[in-house]
């Protein structure tokens, strides 16, 4: 009884492991072969938990997918108090790649 238990453990480590890799290999596969330059712009009026989590979420995800290089996460800001925006730029200063910018930075950078 206990080796059929362990036995089943075993194979659905097995499967769960060759799903994990066949889908590590499909999305290298379907991944462009160029690298480019590119931002992810999350808005905000004020910075809270949410948008903290969003920045952080946006973050790892570039970490996992190998383009911490090439990716940006931007926090928009659109209208936030000092207190807000002090909060905000003490998470973009403890995470490389979460960057604060106002409306006309963000014009500037698209010109």
């Amino acid at each position: 009884m206990l080796e059929a238990f362990f036995a089943s453990v075993f194979v659905g480590l097995i499967l769960l492991g060759l799903l994990a890799l066949s889908y590590g290999i499909m999305f290298k596969l379907l991944m462009p072969k160029g690298k480019y330059d590119y931002y992810i712009i999350i808005p905000s009026e004020g910075c809270g938990e949410e948008i903290t989590q969003a920045a952080y979420s946006a973050r790892t995800k570039l970490n996992l997918i190998g383009d911490e290089n090439h990716g940006k996460v931007l926090v928009l800001d659109k209208g936030m108090n000092e207190a807000q925006r002090l909060s905000c730029l003490n998470v973009c200063r403890q995470t490389n790649g979460i960057y604060l910018v106002s409306v006309e930075e963000l014009e500037e950078l698209f010109k």
